[in-house]
Parts: structure tokens; sequence; C-alpha cells
């Protein structure tokens, strides 16, 4: 008989272990789906909010940025990358104001131009009106130009083997500059790049050049190791350290003002470092021995044919 109650009690305690355990798990399902429930709650409030900010900064359409609370990881990104849109968007707009601006000026000359032959019609001077009218019509040219090549940036092209000493030899032959042109090559350098691409970062350095030199302008190609080089060098009032960054801004204009009369649109730098960064580049200026500015183009050097065979 003592045998037969030891076993009873054991089963009665064991029957009440397994009841709790029922309840425990009964009760572990409602609130891991409350838990849920919650987390889903609040990130949907999150991302309302968020909504809501958004729409705020359209209505008032004025720069502003999205508030990081303290969210979970991937909101957190999330509000990080929305306020990196923003910011390109406001520089965007930024820049399609300062376009417009610029835009506005040559049209605004050859308005005075034609309104002032208008007005006298038996005294106007029509061949010097006409020029000034040329004139800004080249600067219009120019910045619809520069624009389409900003715009064709990121557009794939097919890339070929360049001599670069070759290339610049031809451009700078092919040109009528005010001011002669030397170039100096120390090795030939082979680069894998878009041809045409090419040519636009060699006539934007020597437009560039050309507007600020005083009698020289040079033009150095070498390689090294790794990296073909080209330096295109002026002998002008150079650039200040302050500004050897900014010049690649657009639309920036330097403080000094250019020899020529002509300070341009301020996108041919702009233009070279998105190319130049197309292709694995880098760009940067620095002094030029003559005294003036020196910009500096460095590119990957083409794989060998023995590499690539």
């Amino acid at each position: 008989m003592p045998t037969f109650r030891g076993r009873r009690h054991r089963a009665v305690r064991s029957s009440g272990t397994g009841s709790w355990i029922r309840l425990r798990k009964a009760l572990v399902v409602p609130t891991v789906l409350l838990a849920g429930v919650i987390v889903v709650w609040r990130l949907l409030r999150r991302v309302g909010g968020i909504s809501d900010d958004l729409a705020r900064i359209n209505i008032k359409d004025e720069y502003d940025q999205i508030t990081q609370h303290r969210d979970p990881t991937q909101m957190t990104q999330l509000v990080g990358n929305i306020n990196v849109s923003l910011d390109m968007l406001d520089r965007e707009r930024q820049f399609a104001s300062t376009v417009a601006h610029e835009i506005r000026s040559p049209l605004a000359g050859i308005r005075v131009s034609v309104e002032e032959a208008i007005a006298d019609p038996d005294h106007a001077d029509y061949p010097g009106a006409f020029r000034e009218v040329l004139r800004e019509v080249d600067r219009l040219e120019a910045l619809a130009t520069d624009l389409l090549l900003i715009a064709r940036g990121r557009i794939a092209q097919r890339k070929e083997r360049i001599d670069l000493c070759e290339l610049v030899r031809q451009e700078v032959a092919a040109r009528a500059d005010p001011i002669p042109v030397e170039v100096r090559s120390t090795s030939s350098g082979q680069v894998e790049a878009m041809r045409t691409q090419m040519c636009e970062i060699l006539t934007n350095l020597l437009d560039n050049a050309q507007r600020h030199a005083r009698h020289s302008v040079r033009v150095d190609v070498g390689c090294g190791d790794r990296f073909a080089r080209l330096a295109v060098s002026d002998d002008g009032p150079g650039i200040p350290p302050h500004e050897r960054e900014r010049v690649f801004d657009r639309l920036y204009q330097l403080t000094s003002e250019s020899l020529r009369g002509d300070t341009g649109a301020g996108l041919g730098l702009s233009i070279v470092r998105e190319i130049v960064k197309t292709h694995n580049g880098s760009v940067w200026v620095e002094p030029s021995p003559s005294g003036g500015a020196c910009f500096v183009v460095q590119l990957p050097l083409a794989p060998s044919p023995a590499s690539t065979a």
C-alpha cells in the first residue's frame, strides 16, 4: 500500500506540472503575437510620420530634412537615405536656378543690342550689333553643349584602347588657339577610355588654360607603373589654395578675372571631373612651374595585351 500511495502522489504532481507547461505554452503564442502587433504598429506609425514630414517639405518647397529618432537600424538607414536624396534634389534645384540665371544674361545682351539697333536704325552699327549678338549666341551654345554633356554623363559608351600622347597631339594640332600650346611627352600612356570623352577633357582644360594664360600653355603626358598622367598648365595668375577644390563645382566662378575677358559658364571643369570619375581616375589642380595653374588628370593604365589574352 505505501508503494501505491507514492505512485499516486507522483502522478498528481506530474499532472500539475504538465498543466503548468501547457498553460505557459498557451500564453506564449498570444504574447508573441501581441509583441509583434506592437512592433508593427510602432513601425507603421513611424512610417506615417516620415510620410507627413515629406508632405510638409513638398508643400513649403524649401530645403529641409527628416529628423532622426531612436529608430531600429533599418528605419535609421531609410531616413538617412531619404535625407541624402533631399540633399541631392536641393543641389539640383540650386543648379537649375543658377543655369537659368546664366541663360538670362546672354539673352539680355542680345535684347539690348537688337533694341538699340531698332531704336535708331539710321545710325545703328549693324556689324557691331551682329558681332555682339553672335558673341552672346556663342555663350548660349557653349552652355547648352555643357548641359548636354552633363545629362549624358551617365550614358555608357564603348571604351577603346587609346594612346594618350597621340590623342593629345592630334587634338592640339586641330585647334586654332591664340596662345600656342606646347606638348611634352615623357612616355606613351595607353588607357581604356571613351575617345569622345577624353577629347572633351582635353578641350575643357585647354579652353580654361587659354582663358587665363598670359603667354604660354603646356600639356605634359607621361605614365608610371599604374597610371597615365595628363597635365595642362598655364602662366596665368594661378588659383588660390582655398579655391583649388571649388573650381570643380558646377557654375563656380573664380574670384580672379579671365585675362581674355571671358569667364566661361563654369561647367567645363565640373564636366572634366565627372568624366574622370567614370573612368576610375582622379583630377586636381596645383601650381604650375610658370606660376599659373596646372590641372592634373590621372587615369589607370590599360592592361597589357598579354594579361588580357
